[in-house]
């Protein structure tokens, strides 16, 4: 499944130190960076490509909540119905498909450990003191999974100084604008309340 060049790539991070464990540490940092950056890439692709498509839920979301607030307010309750199913339909797409976006990031895990898997399957890795359920060895997954949660959480600080993330930075606070949500009719009186006292 893996052409040659691929392999060749990845497991030359293993290679560059003469220690074997240090070795394995780099090139599994390397591979787990390889993932984040493929994943965030992946995602960033796909806001750049469907950001019309998730501008117009996001406004009809808004608009419809707030055409269901003003019902409430005017005592219309069949309106509010109406309007407010509609909103929680809009809630629900954007919902959704914020999730497929989330899960987009994830792709390059299994093939990751597939890759791996060829490499370093029945190779031990001794930990320093024993986990539940694993006992005191772990395979090549435990310390891949553990590098690429440092990656992505190093990757989160750096993201949007990044000259092509900082873009997608852009477009994310161009879809953030637009019109506000009007809060329930109740909890604004309560905000001008406490504002006077």
């Amino acid at each position: 499944m893996w052409p040659e060049w691929m392999d060749a790539l990845l497991i030359y991070g293993y290679r560059v130190p003469e220690n074997p464990w240090l070795g394995f540490y780099l090139g599994t940092a390397v591979l787990a960076l390889l993932a984040v950056l493929c994943g965030e890439l992946t995602m960033a692709s796909a806001l750049l490509i469907n950001r019309k498509f998730i501008r117009d839920h996001n406004e009809e979301m808004v608009k419809m909540h707030n055409l269901s607030m003003e019902a409430l307010e005017l005592g219309d309750k069949a309106g509010y119905t109406a309007c407010n199913k509609q909103a929680n339909d809009a809630f629900g797409r954007s919902f959704f498909y914020q999730i497929a976006l989330g899960a987009g990031m994830l792709w390059p895990i299994p093939l990751a450990l597939d890759w791996m898997g060829k490499r370093f399957s029945g190779v031990p890795f001794e930990l320093p003191f024993p986990l539940p359920f694993a006992g005191n060895r772990v395979g090549y997954a435990f310390p891949f999974l553990l590098f690429y949660i440092l990656m992505r959480i190093l990757f989160k600080q750096v993201r949007w100084r990044l000259p092509f993330f900082r873009g997608i930075h852009v477009h994310l606070k161009e879809l953030g604008k637009g019109a506000e949500m009007r809060p329930l009719p109740g909890a604004r009186r309560k905000k001008d309340r406490r504002v006077e006292a």
